[in-house]
């Protein structure tokens, strides 16, 4: 069967909220349905179609993110969805394909999503890039001695709401100087008001009165949890955990999430608590040339060769010479492969992120090269291991 594989116009967009509803099998209500609705409008949704019916979908959210502190325009693929008498027909396969079509005409040189089946989006070229902790400790963990919380701000979507640019400020300049992070617009922090309404939030400030970190957070039942955390250095965060175990008389325990290369909670004296990774993010680079033209390489002097394979964006494929004033792609046959290093996309795209070493790549046969060839390209990929903590 042919299917119509097009952008969901703004007045189908009632299809998009019913296949939605359908296969995630719960209905949106209430501010969710309207947070829903407005990304709907202004998302990038590709539509599989069976005449006017449509048969499939997937969202493209128009955001941005950090790679070694500087910022991407990146499609955030969500809301992936096919009816059932539609699976298993190479539906999803046309929809990813024409996605990252879209993408790269919208120059959204790179995406990320949450999958649902890590090999299934492995096959379409989107790697693992992130490891997140959730965490769970009882709030007792906490010794009894009386901290220091310096000035805090405690305050809420209804009081004291002009705090809340402060914090927008605080977690733009913590975005920036972090690999990996999401950067938030103004659609973004309406998004989490809809969906959170009722969570609060404390504000460190600094001895010279600027702000130095903040929580997000909800109370529910005897559970504090954290939404939310950002810290700009020690003092801050101190101060935030400090402002948490006050709260001791309240709760049983305290819920969050973290970076697993931080090794959370191992500056308490009992780090033995519940802990579980989760891999629940990953990337794909959309336009390697245009990537690699703008990516932070880290003194770069010698030119190098570098041979992608990717066989869902054609225009991906091939060589790319790399020196400090341009990238190029060049003939296959103007080259010595002894000179390239060479990857599939999901695996390069998972490596300049800065997820693993280059030599973890090569152990897991993820990588080929000249040992040159490795150690030249190991000098000029910023080591700096990333964190996302977007969900959409």
């Amino acid at each position: 069967m042919k299917y119509d594989y097009r952008l969901i116009r703004e007045d189908e967009i009632n299809q998009i909220v019913k296949i939605r509803d359908y296969c995630f099998r719960y209905q949106y209500t209430g501010n969710y349905l309207e947070d829903f609705l407005h990304w709907a409008k202004i998302c990038k949704t590709i539509g599989a179609f069976d005449g006017e019916k449509l048969a499939g979908q997937v969202m493209v959210f128009p955001l941005n993110m950090t790679i070694h502190h500087q910022p991407f325009v990146m499609g955030g693929i969500s809301f992936v969805a096919t009816y059932p008498e539609y699976r298993n027909a190479g539906v999803m396969k046309h929809l990813l394909i024409r996605c990252l079509e879209e993408m790269r005409k919208q120059g959204q040189l790179i995406s990320v999503l949450g999958p649902f089946s890590v090999s299934f989006y492995r096959h379409f070229g989107w790697d693992l890039f992130f490891d997140k902790v959730h965490y769970t400790f009882p709030i007792d963990l906490f010794n009894t001695k009386k901290g220091d919380m310096g000035h805090l701000e405690r305050f809420s979507y209804t009081e004291n709401r002009e705090q809340l640019e402060l914090v927008k400020e605080l977690y733009h300049t913590y975005a920036l100087q972090t690999n990996g992070m999401m950067i938030r617009n103004e659609d973004w922090w309406k998004r989490l008001e809809l969906r959170q309404p009722d969570a609060s939030f404390a504000l460190s400030i600094a001895e010279d009165g600027q702000p130095q970190g903040y929580i997000r957070y909800i109370m529910n039942g005897q559970t504090f949890e954290v939404l939310d955390q950002v810290a700009l250095n020690l003092t801050a965060e101190q101060a935030l955990w400090e402002f948490i175990k006050v709260h001791r008389s309240n709760f049983t325990q305290v819920t969050g999430t973290a970076a697993v290369h931080q090794s959370f909670g191992t500056q308490w004296d009992d780090p033995q608590f519940k802990k579980e990774i989760v891999h629940d993010k990953m990337i794909r680079i959309v336009d390697v040339e245009r990537f690699l033209a703008v990516y932070p390489f880290q003194g770069l002097t010698k030119r190098l060769y570098l041979k992608v394979r990717d066989a869902f964006a054609p225009w991906n494929e091939g060589v790319y010479r790399i020196d400090s004033k341009e990238v190029t792609r060049v003939s296959e046959k103007d080259v010595s492969l002894d000179e390239c290093l060479m990857m599939d996309i999901s695996s390069l795209s998972s490596y300049l992120v800065g997820y693993h070493a280059l030599k973890w790549y090569q152990y897991q046969g993820k990588a080929s090269g000249s040992e040159h060839v490795l150690k030249e390209w190991d000098k000029v990929i910023p080591k700096n291991q990333p964190q996302f903590y977007g969900h959409f």
